[in-house]
C-alpha cells in the first residue's frame, strides 16, 4: 500500500515549466470573449479502472473538470457563490452541491499531518518539493503504530491563485459528505475514511500545488503539465435548460 514517489515525474514537470514561462510572460491580445485562466492536466488512478487524464481550468472565479476523451459531462465550480454543478449530458441534469460549512473537530477520527522537505527531489520553478501526510492511530490503545490516510507531494508555495480556490472546491465536496455522514466509525468507515474522504479540509492548499497525491481509497492523481491558456467564457457556463437537483442526507432526491 506504500506510496513510491515517482521522481521522474517531477524532472518531466520541470520540462513543462519551460513552456509555461512561455506563455505566462506572453503579451498577446485577448479576444473579447476570452480570458486567460490556468490549466492544469492530471493522469488519476482507481480501482478497477484504467489511467484516465482529467483536465482543469481555474480561473478568479470558476474550476471546470473534464475528463479527456468523455463528452458525457462536465463539473463546474463557482467559487463566488461556493456551489458546484455537475452537469450529465446524456440525461440532461445538473446536480447542485452547495457549501456545507463543517470543522474537522467533528470528526470520529483524531488525525495527525507530518510535513517535510524532500531531499532527493528536484526543484520546481526554483520551489522545494514537501510530503504531506495526514494518518491515524491504528486502533485504540495501539502505541506508535500509525496508519497513512493521504499522502500529498506538493510543490510549496507554487500557485497560491490556484491552490486558494482548489481548496474552497475541497471543502464543498467534503461539506457534502459530511452532511451524509452519521459520524459513526465502523468496519467500512474507518478512522482514515473519516479523515481522508469526509472531514477532508484540503489543509494541504496551504502550503503548496499538489502534484502527486494517494489517498486511502486507493485513487492516485499525478499533475503533469500546467500552463496558461485563453480560453472562452463561455467554457464556465452551466446548460440553461438542464433540470437541476441536490441530494440530501435521506434517500429522496429534491428536484429543484
Amino acid at each position: 500500500m506504500k506510496k513510491n514517489l515517482l521522481f521522474n515525474l517531477f524532472v518531466l514537470f520541470a520540462v513543462s515549466l519551460c513552456s509555461f514561462q512561455a506563455v505566462a510572460n506572453s503579451n498577446s491580445k485577448q479576444a473579447k470573449n476570452t480570458e486567460e485562466v490556468y490549466q492544469l492536466t492530471y493522469i488519476e488512478r482507481e480501482p478497477g479502472t484504467d489511467d484516465y487524464e482529467i483536465t482543469m481550468l481555474v480561473s478568479d472565479r470558476y474550476i471546470r473538470i473534464d475528463e479527456t476523451g468523455e463528452s458525457s459531462g462536465f463539473i463546474i465550480y463557482d467559487d463566488k457563490e461556493k456551489v458546484i454543478y455537475s452537469v450529465g449530458h446524456q440525461d440532461r441534469s445538473i446536480l447542485v452541491i452547495k457549501q456545507h460549512e463543517f470543522s474537522e473537530k467533528n470528526s470520529p477520527a483524531k488525525a495527525s499531518i507530518e510535513y517535510l522537505q524532500l531531499a532527493d527531489a528536484p526543484t520546481v520553478s526554483g520551489k522545494h518539493v514537501f510530503n504531506y501526510r495526514v494518518f491515524v492511530n491504528a486502533g485504540a490503545g495501539v502505541v506508535d503504530k500509525e496508519e497513512t490516510c493521504t499522502e500529498i507531494q506538493l510543490v510549496e508555495g507554487l500557485l497560491p491563485e490556484v491552490t486558494a480556490i482548489l481548496q474552497n472546491y475541497q471543502k464543498v465536496v467534503s461539506g457534502q459528505q459530511v452532511k451524509m455522514t452519521d459520524n459513526k466509525i465502523t468496519e467500512m468507515q474507518t478512522s482514515c475514511f473519516y479523515a481522508d474522504q469526509i472531514y477532508n479540509s484540503g489543509a494541504y492548499y496551504e502550503k503548496g500545488l499538489p502534484i502527486q497525491e494517494w489517498h486511502s481509497n486507493d485513487r492516485s492523481k499525478i499533475l503533469t503539465t500546467y500552463n496558461k491558456v485563453s480560453v472562452n467564457s463561455d467554457k464556465f457556463k452551466i446548460p440553461e435548460d438542464y433540470h437541476q437537483f441536490s441530494i440530501g442526507k435521506d434517500p429522496e432526491i429534491a428536484i429543484q
